[in-house]
């Protein structure tokens, strides 16, 4: 069953690329756009007040891999995000691909491929370019090994307990905790604890 009306929010920190993706949209009247961000703080604001279908996120060339992730990581548990990028990104791309909640695009993408995409993602679907996809895409291992107590601590950081609960669970100090994630963290090459259950999860390192 086609979709009535998609609304989103674009949020991009360039005027040129805002302009671009509302020409982009601009025939195709089922998409409706009712506010444009300049700044993730600002996008974020918006869907905390106002419900959409998708966040689409057009970050530029001066936006770090690690900062774009950090949004992802915040966003995609409130709303699908449709990702712009000039390059392959296997941290973003990985981490969408196990939320299963939206997709990426070339920044060159035509207007029928961003149409198609947002219609699709609205819809449930992932979408991603192929010429985003690299074989280090799909291959994101762990640089070290998990000792037996830190795989203790993702576990139960994937169970979704915090610092406290996991100290009193393993009878161990709440610092040693932390030491213990940042321990996970650098060996799994994560910017957060959501990134890290998410690889530790996609690597077969721990299990629901």
């Amino acid at each position: 069953m086609a979709l009535e009306s998609v609304e989103i929010y674009i949020m991009s920190p360039s005027l040129a690329r805002q302009e671009w993706l509302q020409r982009a949209l601009g025939s195709e009247p089922t998409i409706h756009v009712p506010a444009i961000a300049s700044t993730f703080p600002l996008l974020r604001s918006l869907i905390s007040e106002a419900a959409v279908d998708l966040a689409v996120i057009d970050p530029g060339s001066r936006i770090e891999s690690n900062t774009v992730r950090d949004w992802l990581i915040e966003l995609t548990d409130l709303v699908p995000v449709l990702l712009f990028s000039a390059e392959p990104d296997p941290a973003s791309f990985n981490f969408l691909v196990s939320s299963k909640a939206g997709g990426m695009l070339s920044a060159d993408a035509s207007s029928e491929q961003i149409v198609h995409a947002i219609k699709s993602i609205a819809s449930g679907l992932t979408v991603f370019d192929g010429a985003l996809i690299t074989r280090d895409t799909v291959e994101n291992p762990a640089v070290e090994p998990l000792t037996p107590r830190e795989t203790e601590v993702l576990t139960l950081l994937a169970d979704g307990l915090g610092n406290k609960e996991i100290a009193h669970r393993l009878n161990i100090s709440e610092h040693t905790i932390k030491f213990h994630i940042r321990s996970i963290l650098g060996k799994l090459g994560a910017s957060s604890r959501t990134e890290a259950v998410s690889l530790g999860l996609r690597s077969g390192l721990i299990e629901l």
